[in-house]
């Protein structure tokens, strides 16, 4: 699993329970950012508060890669950051310009990659050694 942290500035800072205002439920939520933000074969599988922190599974490598790739060319910040700052966030900024910086630490996507290929190593081995 890799953590996303999305650091929003502005004058009023957006805290995770701001964010869920426009949901009916975390679940709601959830889902949308499912459905809109993430590539398919992820899933957020936690939000925390502080700086805003999103738990990302990868199902695959192939997806895990997707990932990395939006996030290096500025396409996954684009995303969060049209998903997250809406009319009310910027509202609330005031004068201030909402800014968002998203990052990966490198080392956790090359954690998740490792364990997503051994995973698949592992279950090539087995699908030989069973037939």
């Amino acid at each position: 699993m890799l953590n996303i942290k999305t650091v929003f500035k502005a004058v009023a800072v957006v805290s995770t329970a701001e964010l869920l205002i426009g949901w009916s439920t975390y679940d709601q939520l959830v889902t949308a950012v499912n459905t809109c933000v993430l590539p398919a074969g992820t899933s957020l599988v936690n939000l925390t508060d502080g700086c805003v922190c999103l738990t990302v599974q990868a199902e695959t490598l192939s997806a895990l890669t997707t990932l990395w790739n939006l996030y290096q060319d500025g396409t996954l910040e684009n995303r969060l950051y049209n998903f997250f700052v809406t009319d009310e966030v910027k509202e609330r900024a005031g004068e201030e310009t909402v800014e968002m910086n998203v990052s990966i630490d490198e080392e956790e996507y090359d954690k998740a990659r490792l364990e997503l290929m051994n995973e698949a190593q592992g279950k090539s081995k087995n699908s030989v050694t069973s037939n």
